[in-house]
C-alpha cells in the first residue's frame, strides 16, 4: 500500500508541476479532437493505403478517421489492443484479446461484415491482465503477437485460483497456455510458439530489416522496464513462461535458481530507468520516414503510458548484439501513450489511454499529433556511441566548442540493477565519474569522452552548460546508455 500511495503522489505531481509540454525547436503538438459520443481508449493505430487513419479501442470498436471525420468500422471487439493493414490490399487485422481477427466489409458500406478468426490458439482465463499484444507482419508474411502473463499472486486477488505458474514467489505467473510468449502466426494459419520470458510486452513493431522489437514493463523478474529485440528461441527473463517450453517439461521452476535464470537470460537492448525516463512503455516505432520527421532517421520512438511521455532510443550492434541510449522527447502530454504510428506525411501520431491504468496526463484518453516543421533543425544529442576508449556523443548540430572541451561539461554516472523474482530493482553501485579527456570535432558535431568502461552497466549522460553554436539551448540535456558488451 505504501509503494502505491507513493506512485500515486508521483503522478499527482508530475501532473500538476510539468503541464506544459516540453518539445525540442521545430517541432510542434496537436491535439486531436474526438467527438464526445466516441470512447477512444487507443489500443492500435494502423494507416490504410488511401491514408485513412485506423483506431482500435480497448472497449472493443474500430474507428476511421480522416480530417476531422470519423466512421465506425467494427464494433463488439474483446480489447483491441493492436491492427495491422495490408499497404497493397487494404485488408484490416485486429488483435483480440481472444484471437488474431480479420475484419471484412464483404459489402463495400465501410463497415466490417464478417469477423474471420484467424488464429485462437493461445490460453486465455479470467484473470484480468492476460493481454494479447500485436500484431506486426514480416516480409514472408507472418504475423506477431505477445502474450501479457497473468497476475497470479493471491494477495491481490484474494483468491488462489490463478496461482498458476509462479516462480520464487513472483507476483505473476502462468494461468493459462502460452503467457509470457512472442508467438509467430503463418500465413496458412498456424501459431508456433517462438520466443517466451516476456512479462508485460505492451509495445511490439518490426523494421524494415524485418528485425522485431518489443518493450517490457518493470515488475517482478524485470529490475526496470526495457526494450528488447526478439529472437526466436531466445529467453527474456520471465521463468513463468517456461511452463510451456518443451525442454522444460516436468522440471520443477523452482528449483532453479535466480542465478541461472540469469545466466539464461537475453539482456535488453537499452534499459528505460524507471520513474526518470518511463514506468510502462508502450509500443515502439522505428523512424522511417526519409528524413521527415526531422534528423532522428531509423531511432525508435516509445511512449509511455504511465509518464504519458514519448522517448526517442538509437540503437547500434556492439559484439553482434543491440544496444544503444535512450532520450526523452516531449514530456508531458494529455494522458499515457500506449501506440505511436508514422503517417505518411511523416507526423508521429499517438494513440492514448488511461482507464484504469492512471497516468500523469489528465485526460482519461485521446489522440495527438508532433510534427517537424521541416527546416528548424533542433539542439539535441542525436546520438551517444561506444568506443574501445569511452563514447562519442554526436549533435544534432554544431556546439559551443569551448565549453564542450571541459570536462566539467559532462556529468556521468553509472549503475546496474539487480534481476530478481520480487518487483523491480534499486540503481546498484550508483557511481559519478568524468571523463579523462574530451576532443571535440572540427565541425562542432561530436565530442569524444575518454574514460574507464564497465559492462552490464546503464551511463547517464547529463550536459551542462553547453549550447548550439548559434546559442540555442539543449531541450532534452540528459542520456541514458545501456553498455552490455564492450567493443573488441
Amino acid at each position: 500500500m505504501k509503494n502505491l500511495i507513493y506512485s500515486l503522489t508521483a503522478l499527482l505531481l508530475i501532473a500538476n508541476v510539468r503541464a506544459e509540454p516540453k518539445l525540442p525547436a521545430g517541432y510542434s503538438l496537436d491535439t486531436i479532437e474526438i467527438p464526445s459520443q466516441i470512447t477512444l481508449g487507443v489500443g492500435g493505430l494502423a494507416y490504410a493505403p488511401n491514408g485513412d487513419l485506423y483506431i482500435c479501442t480497448r472497449e472493443g470498436e474500430v474507428w476511421r478517421y480522416r480530417n476531422g471525420d470519423w466512421s465506425l468500422f467494427a464494433s463488439g471487439l474483446h480489447e483491441a489492443l493492436g491492427l495491422f493493414i495490408d499497404p497493397k490490399t487494404s485488408e484490416v487485422w485486429v488483435m483480440q484479446r481472444p484471437e488474431l481477427t480479420k475484419l471484412i466489409d464483404e459489402d463495400g458500406d465501410g463497415k466490417a461484415d464478417l469477423y474471420q478468426t484467424v488464429n485462437a490458439d493461445w490460453g486465455l482465463s479470467d484473470n484480468y491482465h492476460e493481454y494479447a499484444f500485436g500484431p506486426v507482419r514480416d516480409k514472408d508474411g507472418n504475423f506477431y503477437g505477445t502474450l501479457n502473463t497473468s497476475l497470479s499472486w493471491p494477495g491481490w486477488s484474494k483468491s488462489d485460483r490463478w496461482d498458476i505458474g509462479r516462480v520464487h514467489d513472483s507476483k505473476m505467473g502462468r494461468a493459462a497456455k502460452y503467457r509470457g510468449w512472442c508467438f509467430q502466426i503463418t500465413p496458412d494459419g498456424q501459431f508456433v510458439p517462438y520466443a517466451n520470458g516476456l512479462r508485460s510486452p505492451a509495445g511490439l513493431t518490426i523494421n524494415k530489416r524485418n528485425e522485431i522489437f518489443y518493450t517490457d514493463n518493470q515488475g517482478d523478474w524485470n529490475c526496470t522496464s526495457s526494450l528488447h529485440q526478439i529472437v526466436k528461441g531466445r529467453f527474456y527473463g520471465h521463468p513463468s513462461s517456461l511452463m510451456d517450453d518443451p525442454k522444460y517439461e516436468g522440471k520443477n521452476l523452482n528449483r532453479i535458481s535466480e542465478e541461472e535464470y540469469d545466466h539464461l537470460r537475453q539482456r535488453p537492448a537499452v534499459y528505460l530507468p524507471h520513474g526518470e525516463l518511463s514506468n510502462s512503455p508502450g509500443e515502439p516505432v522505428f523512424d522511417e520516414t526519409g528524413g521527415k520527421f526531422g534528423p532522428f532517421s531509423d531511432q525508435v520512438f516509445i511512449g509511455d503510458q504511465t509518464r504519458s511521455n514519448e522517448m526517442r532510443a538509437w540503437l547500434e550492434k556492439v559484439g553482434g548484439e543491440y544496444q544503444g541510449v535512450v532520450f526523452d522527447f516531449v514530456d508531458p502530454l494529455q494522458c499515457g501513450v500506449i501506440r505511436n504510428r508514422f503517417a505518411p506525411d511523416g507526423s508521429l501520431w499517438l494513440g492514448e489511454t488511461g482507464r484504469g491504468w492512471r497516468s500523469a496526463g489528465q485526460k482519461t484518453f485521446g489522440l495527438q499529433r508532433i510534427r517537424w516543421d521541416g527546416k528548424t533543425m533542433p539542439m539535441e544529442m542525436h546520438s551517444v556511441s561506444l568506443t574501445k576508449t569511452g563514447f562519442v556523443i554526436r549533435f544534432t548540430k554544431p556546439i559551443d566548442r569551448v565549453a564542450a572541451a571541459k570536462l566539467e561539461s559532462y556529468q556521468i554516472k553509472h549503475w546496474t540493477y539487480i534481476y530478481q523474482a520480487e518487483y523491480g530493482s534499486p540503481k546498484v553501485g550508483l557511481t559519478e565519474l568524468s571523463p579523462t579527456s574530451v576532443k571535440v570535432s572540427s565541425d562542432g558535431l561530436t565530442a569524444e569522452l575518454e574514460m574507464p568502461l564497465v559492462k552490464e552497466q546503464v551511463y547517464q549522460f547529463t550536459i551542462k552548460g553547453i549550447a548550439g553554436a548559434d546559442g540555442a539551448p539543449m531541450t532534452n540535456a540528459t542520456g541514458y546508455y545501456t553498455l552490455n558488451r564492450l567493443r573488441e
